[in-house]
């Protein structure tokens, strides 16, 4: 089951910052851009794959963050707001560049995972950033 957070956590760009917050918190503000790339890039390909066309809907679907998951212990973790940490986060999603260091993922995964899930389908490693890999859709190239 997915946990929609408390206010003010719920919406909009705080809730994008908190999805980055709770995934990448002890990561570096590249690994941190990753993560809202990757919800970026869900959007931007959304209906495909089943993702959703707004960043709230890609972030509270169902199984789509893990710390959002009702089993997952990070689901009632809130940052400090003044916490360095959470800071670079709000940059992070408050960045209106186009600046993706992840090549495009749409998926990303830590450590105990150690290779992309099959469910994922068709993918490739687009970027190693921390302790996250990163993974686009792999495009079939036609054969001449």
């Amino acid at each position: 089951m997915t946990i929609v957070p408390r206010a003010p956590f719920n919406e909009g760009e705080m809730l994008t910052a908190l999805c980055v917050w709770r995934e990448a918190r002890g990561e570096h503000y590249d690994g941190k851009r990753g993560v809202f790339c990757v919800l970026r890039n869900r959007c931007r390909m959304s209906p495909a794959e089943g993702f959703k066309p707004t960043l709230q809907e890609n972030i509270l679907k169902p199984k789509a963050f893990s710390s959002f998951n009702s089993d997952d212990v990070n689901h009632e973790k809130y940052p400090e707001l003044t916490d360095a940490a959470w800071l670079d986060c709000l940059a992070a999603v408050r960045d209106r560049s186009d600046y993706d260091p992840t090549d495009g993922a749409v998926f990303y995964f830590s450590k105990p995972v150690t290779v992309p899930p099959e469910a994922w389908g068709n993918i490739r490693v687009s970027a190693v950033i921390g302790g996250l890999t990163f993974c686009a859709m792999a495009h079939t190239r036609a054969v001449t």
